[in-house]
């Protein structure tokens, strides 16, 4: 018999590659879970797959399984500790598989969630004992000194008369901190032998200090733990000005340990800005990075000291900034800087807006969006826009405007993607833009049909659609007279077709649409929750509906893709 057959391989397959192929369903639990009874080679590759991100691999009312089966991985030693503490451990062989080790993303919120879980399952509650009223302040005042006098496996008689008298001190001990002491156990279960974790997320809080503190600690006494690290996370969510020093660490110790991070988010409360010592440490941080590709953060920018400033890799493609506080020079140069740029999102206006030069330099970016409120500052029409000239494909603009609908005429040419959020009335310009736009392949439009069409610029619209057109979504509620001039009148072949009726949708309408999909175009219509067959909620609207019954809508939806829901504020991204 073929070695490679008893193996449980195909005859003229290697190892490596079967490794490579069932790494594709790495984000597939139900196929991993089948994948896993093949054989005992199989489940050898399999189990790491499933045990890299295993609260992602599964739902918050699972994660406590998660934690208890990491408990079973500790050593006999380790366990005593847990039961000391007053946590119920029903025994349970080592298992087979060292589960910790396979550990490749952390997300501190996720785990904590799960520790608490599997703590309010597993805590034993301590009965009423009339002697701990006043032996209480006794344990309390001697526990932390005798603590580490308690011998997990005594060695002689000595030993055990010692264990006898402090056990009830120890133990009370650790039941008042379970919490605290069960965190530390689990944070170095993960941390002290992980050398290939990829991905670290940290929601930084009150309820977290004890667990930063730890992942900084050991982080700091295994350096290998982060140096396989691609992606980092860190989310602030409330200002901790006394506990600044963990950030600060943890800062300092990923710029030694870990410089080869991929993709980094930094997200802080509005305006926040941290103190000069942690202000450098993340500035080092982010300077000691080698091959950062990706950067998001809305933290302050300061022209003088700009954590910006700090991304010198020239590595980088995608920038990402929102809530800035100013737009100056040192952003343009560091455009110009960064030659591999490719995605610039600017999301929210900068709170004190500044006039820039303009640069006769070309950016390399292919793909812009500007949030709200840039429709306002001039620099916009003026410098990136020109700048992004020839090379831009996909723009996203939310409240433009009919001035910076001019200036894309005027310098982007190229475009084949194009995502627009209008606020005011830009009908007259928008045809003459489109008919621009020879290249254009996808159209995305919104917020509301008076600032797009009227009676007499929805022929000229129509008539300006390119041929090149596969993909047209429109995210407001469209009329039924606009749309059926809008599919009628037009000579495209549409392969896609996304509406989003919020208030209007007759039976006519829906027929109609449900004969246009007989022309080969996808069709998706999103509708109001409300208005399903099956209601989640009922709201009370203020006008009334002009809405298609059930039975039009349950035969048109063999033809097109109904949804029912109305949260549209991702459906204008392009990428």
């Amino acid at each position: 018999m073929n070695q490679k057959s008893t193996l449980g391989l195909p005859s003229n397959l290697s190892l490596d590659s079967l490794r490579e192929i069932l790494g594709y369903f790495k984000n597939d639990c139900s196929t991993l879970y089948s994948l896993l009874f093949v054989n005992r080679l199989w489940c050898k590759i399999v189990v790491p797959l499933l045990w890299r991100q295993p609260f992602d691999m599964t739902s918050l009312e699972n994660y406590d399984l998660i934690i208890q089966t990491y408990i079973y991985c500790l050593s006999e030693k380790e366990k005593s500790h847990f039961i000391l503490a007053g946590v119920k451990l029903p025994y349970h062989p080592t298992p087979f598989f060292d589960y910790p080790t396979y550990l490749r993303s952390f997300d501190s919120d996720k785990f904590r969630q799960a520790l608490n879980l599997w703590l309010k399952m597993n805590i034993n509650e301590s009965r009423f004992d009339p002697l701990n009223i006043l032996c209480k302040p006794i344990k309390v005042l001697f526990g932390p000194m005798v603590k580490d006098r308690y011998n997990m496996i005594p060695r002689n008689i000595l030993h055990k008369a010692v264990n006898k008298c402090i056990e009830p001190i120890v133990q009370d001990y650790y039941t008042t901190r379970p919490n605290f002491n069960v965190t530390k156990e689990m944070t170095r279960l993960l941390f002290s032998g992980c050398d290939k974790l990829r991905s670290l997320k940290i929601c930084y809080d009150e309820d977290s200090l004890p667990l930063m503190e730890m992942i900084d600690s050991l982080c700091m006494k295994n350096v290998n733990a982060l140096c396989n690290l691609q992606n980092f996370e860190l989310y602030i969510r409330e200002n901790l000005e006394n506990e600044q020093e963990i950030l600060e660490n943890l800062f300092l110790t990923i710029a030694r340990s870990a410089t080869n991070i991929q993709h980094m988010k930094i997200d802080v409360p509005h305006e926040y800005k941290f103190p000069p010592k942690v202000h450098i440490a993340l500035y080092t941080m982010i300077s000691s990075q080698k091959n950062l590709s990706s950067y998001m953060s809305n933290y302050f920018w300061d022209s003088k000291f700009s954590i910006h400033s700090a991304l010198k890799n020239r590595s980088l493609k995608r920038l990402n900034l929102w809530g800035l506080t100013r737009f100056d020079d040192s952003l343009i140069q560091g455009l110009l800087k960064w030659n591999n740029l490719e995605t610039l999102e600017l999301v929210g206006c900068p709170v004190t807006p500044m006039p820039c030069e303009p640069s006769c330099n070309k950016l390399n970016i292919k793909n812009l969006q500007l949030g709200n409120g840039y429709g306002n500052c001039p620099y916009i029409k003026t410098t990136l826009l020109q700048m992004c000239n020839t090379n831009l494909q996909k723009l996203t603009i939310e409240g433009v405007t009919s001035e910076i609908l001019e200036e894309i005429i005027q310098h982007c040419p190229n475009i084949t993607h194009l995502s627009l959020c209008a606020y005011q009335d830009i009908s007259k310009v928008l045809p003459k833009l489109i008919s621009s736009l020879h290249h254009l392949k996808v159209l995305t439009l919104g917020h509301h049909e008076k600032f797009l069409f009227t009676k007499s610029t929805i022929g000229e619209f129509v008539q300006s659609l390119p041929s090149s057109l596969k993909s047209l979504s429109l995210n407001f509620n469209i009329s039924f007279d606009f749309l059926k001039i809008l599919l009628e009148k037009n000579q495209l072949n549409l392969y896609k077709l996304e509406l989003h009726q919020s208030q209007t949708y007759p039976d006519k309408f829906i027929n109609f649409l449900s004969d246009y999909a007989k022309n080969q175009t996808q069709i998706k219509l999103y509708i109001p929750p409300e208005h399903s067959p099956i209601p989640k909620k009922m709201s009370s609207l203020s006008t009334p509906l002009e809405i298609a019954s059930i039975e039009v809508l349950k035969r048109a939806s063999k033809h097109i893709n109904i949804y029912y829901k109305l949260d549209n504020k991702n459906f204008y991204n392009l990428w």
